[in-house]
């Protein structure tokens, strides 16, 4: 059974948040010490910030499935079929025959098949999103 990698983003929610604050720490840093101080060794300090803010992005691609989601909406990728949801656009969910089925308010219908998806996972996926998608 294939796992599923959950981040709930926010500040105080997980670890990604602080990286990339410290990488903008480190590109001001670093771009004030090229431009007041150009012979010192500064600089490399912004090289280091590009890498501390891109990392938490390029994270999600090495998981095959993942759900990353935040008060407003998220980001579902299961057997590499990605999709993002705005909550607020979203009329109902349902989970059937191994599938997970959300219809939007126009209509429109994404299906994620939940084959090989531990049971564990199903239910927190769905645990989150009833807590967020408002029944209407």
């Amino acid at each position: 059974m294939e796992r599923i990698k959950f981040t709930e983003l926010g500040f105080k929610k997980n670890l990604d948040t602080l990286i990339v604050v410290v990488g903008i720490i480190c590109l001001v840093i670093g771009l004030i010490g090229v431009f007041v101080y150009p012979e010192s060794k500064m600089g490399s300090l912004a090289a280091i910030s590009a890498s501390l803010t891109t990392f938490p992005q390029f994270k999600n691609l090495f998981f095959k499935n993942y759900f990353v989601w935040n008060k407003k909406g998220g980001n579902i990728k299961i057997n590499s079929k990605s999709k993002s949801i705005a909550f607020s656009e979203v009329e109902s969910f349902n989970f059937e025959e191994n599938k997970l089925k959300i219809t939007k308010k126009n209509k429109t219908q994404l299906e994620f098949s939940l084959n090989e998806i531990n049971n564990e996972d199903i239910i927190k996926l769905k645990e989150i999103l009833a807590k967020h998608i408002k029944k209407s």
